[in-house]
């Protein structure tokens, strides 16, 4: 008579080979994820620390480039790019001390066609989307009351920027009376819908992206050959063929912990060692039934006739991606720059005594 029969403490096949390749495939996509992420934050960064020397790029239609250059109006507009951040001030006292926190409840940006002008003297107009990214200092703040406040951030005429984006033709005229009859003869608008216009050079920026991704890599790495290092066992268990053998012996017993409560252990013993099998399973077991086992070695191998694993080995196993992923992505919102999250802010003490428009006392 042959039973397929599993230990108390295995983990059904089906779910150990499920919980195995997902951490596989888990760990693995994240290697790949960072370190991509991080090559190609560095290549731009190699473009746009090219692009911005002692002299101006060539301009060439549908290249995606970084232009250098002051900043100034074009005409009819009495503003370049500005985005307002709104914020709402809260505090909270517990044991005497007291905290604030302000947390970003509106943003809005105003822009418009703007010049860019370059180090030789050329114009490029610059178009940004809604969506424009502003990498500059929020430096202006307004005060609305004691609990709400403004911050800004504006480029302003003679301000040196860097902008990122994509060069096409343009007819357009400048007014004669400012800029003297010259064409346009570029316009830079969004790459793929998107647009970077920053008061510091990009590079610098993508570098500290590059070596966040690949030192999350790295620990993604790490994860991928601990975990499957921890499982070269299994790995044999799984490459070696099931065979049958018959139980020695079978025994109960009940333990009793400091509460008083019992457990019962029903244990059969197969290759001279005592393995404990589920109750049920227990009583349909003779001495002598005959049970599958998956053997790599002496010392390694498993009651059943596919390979398994502990509860607490499975639980580690698919743990580890979910706690990278997870801690990846939640660095990765964190410790974006402001323009690309909520601007929410905690700190010590109590809100500013203010009035409208006032710099806090």
């Amino acid at each position: 008579m042959t039973m397929d029969v599993y230990a108390e403490w295995a983990m059904p096949a089906v779910i150990a080979i499920f919980v195995v390749g997902g951490c596989l495939i888990a760990l693995v996509s994240g290697v790949l994820a960072a370190f991509l992420r991080a090559r190609r934050r560095t290549l731009l960064a190699a473009s746009a620390e090219a692009s911005v020397g002692d002299e101006p790029p060539l301009l060439v239609e549908g290249l995606d480039v970084v232009l250098s250059g002051i900043v100034r109006h074009h005409e009819g507009h009495d503003v370049a790019v500005k985005v307002a951040v709104t914020q709402y001030g809260s505090e909270a006292e517990s044991s005497g001390s007291w905290s604030h926190s302000w947390t970003e409840i509106d943003r809005e940006i105003i822009l418009a066609p703007f010049l860019l002008e370059l180090a030789n003297g050329q114009r490029v107009l610059v178009e940004p989307p809604k969506n424009v990214d502003v990498a500059d200092a929020l430096d202006q703040k307004v005060w609305i009351d004691r609990n709400k406040r403004v911050l800004s951030a504006e480029l302003v005429p003679g301000e040196h920027i860097y902008a990122r984006g994509r060069l096409e033709r343009s007819d357009q005229a400048a007014p004669a009376d400012a800029y003297r009859d010259v064409q346009w003869g570029f316009t830079l608008r969004p790459t793929g819908g998107q647009m970077l216009l920053s008061s510091e050079p990009l590079g610098a920026g993508m570098r500290k992206r590059a070596t966040f991704h690949r030192r999350n890599g790295w620990w993604a790495l790490t994860l991928l050959v601990a975990t499957q290092l921890s499982l070269v066992w299994f790995y044999g268990r799984v490459a070696a063929s099931p065979e049958v053998m018959s139980v020695e012996s079978k025994r109960y017993y009940y333990s009793t912990d400091s509460e008083g409560d019992t457990t019962d252990h029903h244990m059969i013993k197969i290759r001279g060692v005592e393995v404990e099998v589920d109750g049920d399973d227990y009583d349909r077991i003779l001495q002598g039934t005959r049970l599958p086992i998956r053997i790599a070695s002496s010392t390694n191998w498993n009651l059943g006739a596919s390979p398994t694993l502990r509860w607490w080995h499975g639980a580690i196993i698919a743990v580890a991606p979910l706690v990278f992923w997870i801690g990846y992505r939640a660095r990765r919102r964190s410790t974006r720059p402001w323009f690309r999250r909520k601007v929410n802010e905690e700190g010590m003490g109590r809100l500013p005594n203010v009035s409208s428009g006032t710099l806090p006392t």
